[in-house]
């Protein structure tokens, strides 16, 4: 078992990650026990309410999964998961499949998403974790197996 904590600040998230707002669904993380769970507040004035649905605004379901991914490229670069011999390079982590993945709740401005991923196997260049959402204490969306290609830093 992995005993090492790290926790990751909204500043620690924005100088780390290569998304960027608006297009960044972490607000801040922390790497326990094996598992790293990440926290996103979505805002009244995300850029995708004025379409997504003009006076009924909902968290799209493609997004929700971007989340998911989003934290494990944050535990890709920093390198938290054991046997990770260096960080993975920013520049090099890119969506590759997610099977299993399903949304099952609403998601709306000012809910708070709490995303939890578990590596499955890490052995570059192919990274796979279990990964799954909470929208205030309720399950909202979840992910068998996020799979991300990536090569270390050079």
């Amino acid at each position: 078992m992995d005993d090492s904590h790290q926790f990751f600040s909204k500043s620690d998230v924005l100088s780390i990650m290569p998304q960027q707002p608006p297009f960044l669904f972490l607000d801040e993380a922390e790497y326990f026990g094996g598992n790293i769970i990440g926290r996103y507040r979505i805002k009244e004035t995300e850029v995708f309410f004025d379409g997504h649905f003009k006076g009924n605004p909902v968290f799209p379901g493609t997004l929700m999964l971007e989340a998911l991914g989003q934290l494990c490229v944050l535990a890709l670069v920093r390198g938290v998961f054991p046997g990770m011999p260096k960080p993975a390079d920013p520049k090099k982590i890119f969506f590759t499949s997610a099977d299993g993945g399903r949304c099952m709740r609403i998601c709306r401005p000012g809910d708070l998403l709490e995303i939890k991923a578990k590596a499955l196997k890490i052995r570059r260049p192919i990274a796979s974790f279990e990964a799954s959402m909470t929208s205030n204490g309720e399950r909202a969306a979840f992910c068998e197996k996020l799979t991300l290609t990536f090569d270390f830093i050079s």
